[in-house]
């Protein structure tokens, strides 16, 4: 999907600040977050035993996911408030500190959960970006980006459990608008997932940047993306802030 001439060129005339989804966007997930339950079950076998005889690393994590997914709509966009509630229900079930289990478990997890690997082209692109444009991120996940190697490139972040609602909601991200103090129409979002991050940025007036790496086609109704971008390091070449290399004969 190739952008117009002429939104990319009102991109680059209106947009003033731009935000990033961070999980699979900026770094893949998944790692981190099988890290994070990894450490977590480490730190059960030393100082909550009770609760791995109960479960094994596996079934911990699918209990864990079926108590969120049983969680009330209302609740489901708060992912720090909800494991910290399923951690005060788990040490009850076993007899495990609950105390102990929902504030030092919980901080192994989140530590854990923050090491992420960055896209190898992340780093540069921010710095890049943050020369002409506000930084931001928009996500729906409980990482911090200022615990990550990212964070110096970000003047702000804005979790969905901060904002009181996930994207794709149209008020997260005009709540991200009001912390950058721009208008939504200055605002260019960028992310992998068509619905949360492209259909809600463009339904919250913003600009809306498709990281598609695995060219997926658009499957979504309109709007469509104003951009699409197999890499991170086409954003800067796209927006006109560098030249793209030339091709080798």
């Amino acid at each position: 999907m190739n952008a117009h001439p002429a939104a990319v060129a009102a991109i680059q005339v209106r947009v003033r600040c731009i935000t990033f989804d961070l999980d699979d966007t900026l770094w893949p997930v998944m790692p981190a977050i099988h890290r994070a339950e990894a450490r977590f079950y480490d730190w059960l076998r030393i100082h909550a035993p009770q609760v791995c005889e109960r479960y094994t690393p596996q079934a911990l994590i699918d209990a864990r996911s079926g108590f969120m997914r049983a969680a009330p709509a209302s609740e489901r966009h708060d992912l720090t408030r909800l494991r910290k509630r399923w951690l005060r229900a788990l040490a009850l079930e076993t007899g495990a500190n609950p105390a102990r289990l929902e504030s030092e478990g919980f901080d192994v997890f989140w530590e854990a959960r923050n090491e992420v690997d960055p896209d190898p082209e992340a780093a540069s692109v921010l710095d890049t970006l943050s020369r002409h444009f506000q930084i931001g991120a928009i996500s729906n996940g409980n990482a911090d980006v200022f615990r990550t190697p990212l964070g110096p490139y970000f003047d702000f972040a804005l979790p969905a459990a901060e904002a009181g609602a996930a994207k794709p909601d149209p008020e997260i991200f005009r709540a991200a608008a009001r912390r950058a103090g721009v208008r939504p129409e200055s605002m260019l979002h960028i992310g992998d997932d068509a619905v949360c991050d492209v259909l809600g940025a463009r339904n919250a007036g913003l600009h809306a940047g498709w990281f598609n790496p695995g060219t997926m086609p658009w499957a979504q109704r309109e709007p469509t993306p104003d951009l699409t971008f197999g890499r991170l390091g086409q954003i800067p070449v796209r927006l006109g802030l560098i030249r793209p290399a030339p091709l080798r004969p």
